[in-house]
C-alpha cells in the first residue's frame, strides 16, 4: 500500500518549476475569467474599454523593468551563499518599491494617472516578490494556494462591483484591495524569508546588472503596448476593448513558455553544455503539446469568441487567430541562453531593433487589414527577434541552434500551423 501511494504522490507531484508556471496561469485566467464576466454579463463595451485601458497603463509603468530586475535576481541567485540569498531577495525588494514609487509618479503625471494608480503600482509590483520567494524557497503547495485564493477573490470583488453598480471605478478598486491583500503577504515574506539589512552597495549592483535586461524588456515587451497605442490612435475605445481581448492569446503559452525560459537561466549558467541540452529536451515537449493545440485554436477561434464572450466580440476571434502565430517564435529560446550568458546589452539591441519592425508593421499593416493588421505587425516583429537572436549565438559564441532546438520536429510544426492559419481565412 505504502508503494501505491509513493507511486501516485510522484506521479502528481508538481516540480517546482511548474507551480511556478500554474500560479502565473492561474493569474492569468483570472484577468480572461473577468473579461469573459463582464462581456457575458452585458457590460457595455466602453465600460470594458475603461478597464482594460487601466490594466494597461498600469503594465506600460510597470512590465519591463519588474521582468528584468526578476531575470537578473534569478541569473545570480544560485551562485549565492545562504546569507547572500536572503539579502538579495530583500534588495530585490527594495528596489521593487523605489522604482515603484517613481513609476507612479510619472503616471500621476500623463493624462490617464491618477492616485488609484500609484497606490495600485506601489502595492501590486511588490506582490510579484511572493511568487518568487515561493518558488526558490520550494514551497509548491503554498504558491499554488496562494494564486488560486488570489485569483478569485479578485474574481468576485471585480465582477460583484461592475455587475451590481455598474461602476468601472468600483472594479478598479476590487483590484486595488487585492493589490494591498497581497503586499500584506510579500511583508510578511520578507520578514520570514529573508535578511532585513539594506546595503546600498548591493542595490547598485543589483540595479547595474538589471537596466540593460530592463531596457531590453522594455523594448522587447513594447509590442502590447505599442499596439495598444496604435489601436488608440486609429480605432474608437469599445475597438480597444475587442482588440485586447483578442490580443490575450491563450494563458497557456504565454506564461508556461515565459516560466520555461526565466527557470531555465540559472542551469544554463552553471553549465552551458547541460543546460542547452535540457532546454532543447524541455522545448521539443513544448512543441508536441502547445503547436497541436494551437492548430486547435485557430481553427476554432471565431467559436471560442463568440460563445465564450459574445456575439459582439466575434473579431476578436481573428486577432486570436493571427496572434496563435506566435506559438512559431515563442517555443525557441535564445533569450535564456543569452541572459544566462550575461549578454544583456546585446539583447537590448536585438530587441530596439525587433520594436523599430515592430512599429512599422503594425502601422503598414493595419492600413489594409484593420485590428487583424496590429496583431500581424506583432507577429513579423516577434519572429524577426528571434531569428536575429539565434544568428548572433550562433556567430559570436559558436552555439549551433541543434543544440538548444529540436530543428526537424519544429520546422513541420511551424509549417503545419502556418497552414492551418491559411484555412481558418476560408471558414
Amino acid at each position: 500500500m505504502s508503494d501505491l501511494r509513493d507511486k501516485i504522490t510522484t506521479t502528481f507531484s508538481l516540480s517546482t518549476v511548474s507551480s511556478l508556471q500554474l500560479f502565473q496561469l492561474t493569474r492569468y485566467s483570472g484577468f480572461v475569467l473577468i473579461g469573459i464576466a463582464f462581456a457575458n454579463l452585458g457590460i457595455a463595451k466602453s465600460e470594458i474599454g475603461q478597464f482594460e485601458s487601466f490594466l494597461w497603463l498600469m503594465g506600460l509603468f510597470s512590465f519591463f523593468w519588474i521582468a528584468g530586475l526578476m531575470n537578473s535576481m534569478l541569473s545570480v541567485y544560485a551562485r549565492q551563499s545562504e546569507n547572500e540569498k536572503k539579502q538579495l531577495l530583500f534588495t530585490a525588494f527594495i528596489l521593487i518599491m523605489f522604482i515603484s514609487l517613481i513609476a507612479g509618479i510619472v503616471q500621476m503625471s500623463t493624462g490617464g494617472g491618477s492616485i488609484l494608480g500609484l497606490c495600485y503600482l506601489m502595492t501590486n509590483n511588490a506582490s510579484y516578490m511572493a511568487e518568487y520567494i515561493l518558488y526558490l524557497h520550494h514551497e509548491r503547495k503554498k504558491l499554488i494556494i496562494y494564486g488560486l485564493i488570489i485569483a478569485l477573490i479578485q474574481l468576485i470583488l471585480c465582477v460583484t462591483a461592475e455587475y451590481l453598480f455598474d461602476n468601472v471605478e468600483l472594479a478598479l478598486m476590487g483590484l486595488l484591495i487585492v493589490s494591498v491583500v497581497k503586499f500584506l503577504y510579500v511583508l510578511w515574506l520578507i520578514r520570514s524569508y529573508t535578511i532585513t539589512i539594506l546595503d546600498w552597495k548591493k542595490v547598485k549592483a543589483l540595479f547595474t546588472l538589471a537596466l540593460p535586461l530592463m531596457l531590453s524588456f522594455f523594448v522587447t515587451g513594447s509590442a502590447e503596448y505599442i499596439d495598444g497605442a496604435v489601436v488608440k490612435h486609429y480605432f474608437t475605445i469599445s475597438d480597444f476593448s475587442i482588440f485586447r481581448y483578442g490580443s490575450r492569446d491563450f494563458p497557456l503559452f504565454t506564461i508556461l513558455a515565459a516560466t520555461l525560459s526565466m527557470s531555465m537561466i540559472p542551469e544554463i549558467a552553471a553549465d552551458l553544455h547541460t543546460g542547452l541540452s535540457t532546454l532543447r529536451d524541455k522545448s521539443l515537449r513544448y512543441m508536441h503539446f502547445f503547436f497541436p493545440l494551437a492548430m486547435v485554436m485557430i481553427l476554432m477561434s471565431k467559436w471560442l469568441f463568440t460563445v465564450f464572450f459574445s456575439a459582439q466580440f466575434a473579431d476578436s476571434g481573428k486577432i486570436f487567430a493571427a496572434l496563435m502565430l506566435l506559438t512559431i517564435p515563442r517555443l525557441v529560446f535564445p533569450q535564456a541562453i543569452l541572459t544566462a550568458l550575461k549578454e544583456n546589452q546585446l539583447t537590448l539591441l536585438v530587441s530596439i531593433a525587433e520594436m523599430l519592425v515592430n512599429v512599422v508593421a503594425s502601422i503598414l499593416f493595419v492600413q489594409n487589414w484593420g485590428l487583424v493588421g496590429v496583431a500581424m505587425g506583432t507577429v513579423v516583429a516577434f519572429t524577426f527577434e528571434k531569428i536575429l537572436m539565434v544568428s548572433i549565438l550562433y556567430i559570436w559564441h559558436n552555439i549551433k541552434p541543434g543544440q538548444y532546438i529540436a530543428i526537424k520536429p519544429y520546422a513541420i510544426y511551424s509549417l503545419m500551423t502556418i497552414a492551418f492559419y491559411l484555412i481558418s481565412l476560408y471558414m
